[in-house]
């Protein structure tokens, strides 16, 4: 999947943490609002971490954590809200079940098939997405999902944002033969003004434009995969799949 954003996280506090989101992708030329953001990063960073996708890395735009693969899994399996993740990244993407090609509900071996027999799509709301002979997946919960935001997210605050270039500047580089007129007022550019993407092709992270985020949590125990120094690659808008 296409990444979105870039997330670096700067402090972890208690209840709250403080970062940034890079702006990478111009179709979501915007950090959402909405509560559910938040929470759709913390469990996907929960996933990524308990994958071992997510580690300490040597590449300065990479994503990083930094201890290692095997440490960032210690820290998932010891986290006191463990077993909370799991479901909050199932409301979003859906849950994987394990079938038989005829698309009978296997036993968590996916071998045994269960008793009564009986087909997936007679027990869930499937999402259309399947592995044959293997799995399907479940919808996503958008209700469910907003729910567990507005009672885990107590608050979310957006700065505006960075690094966002000039009306001059786009102008300029849309056709250089073309003074900007200094009588016009300049000002931060639009970024869902594909022009303004125009401006960034060769740009690190740290460049494009972004916005600090600050998010307390109702425990603190949602935050204990969250360190400084974090940063990776997401395709989460809180939006649900």
């Amino acid at each position: 999947m296409t990444t979105i954003f870039t997330v670096s996280i700067d402090s972890v506090e208690g209840s709250t943490l403080r970062g940034r989101v890079h702006i990478v992708n111009p179709d979501v030329p915007y950090v959402p609002e909405e509560a559910v953001f938040p929470l759709s990063l913390l469990a996907d960073a929960w996933w990524k971490l308990d994958k071992g996708y997510l580690r300490d890395e040597d590449d300065e735009d990479g994503e990083r954590y930094p201890f290692t693969e095997q440490q960032g899994k210690g820290i998932t399996a010891g986290m006191r809200l463990r077993d909370e993740f799991p479901h909050l990244f199932d409301l979003i993407l859906g849950k994987e079940i394990r079938v038989t090609e005829d698309g009978y509900l296997l036993a968590d071996d996916g071998e045994t098939v269960l008793e009564p027999r009986r087909k997936a799509e007679d027990v869930y709301q499937l999402s259309g997405g399947s592995r044959p002979g293997y799995s399907v997946f479940t919808s996503g919960d958008a209700e469910e999902f907003a729910q567990r935001a507005a009672d885990i997210v107590t608050s979310y605050d957006i700065t505006p944002y960075r690094n966002l270039p000039l009306l001059s500047e786009v102008a300029a580089l849309k056709d250089p033969n073309e003074p900007w007129d200094p009588e016009q007022p300049d000002g931060p550019a639009d970024l869902d003004d594909y022009d303004v993407w125009d401006l960034f092709g060769d740009h690190s992270i740290a460049e494009l434009p972004y916005a600090e985020i600050a998010v307390t949590v109702s425990d603190a125990g949602y935050l204990e995969h969250m360190v400084a120094g974090m940063r990776w690659d997401t395709t989460m808008t809180g939006r649900v799949c």
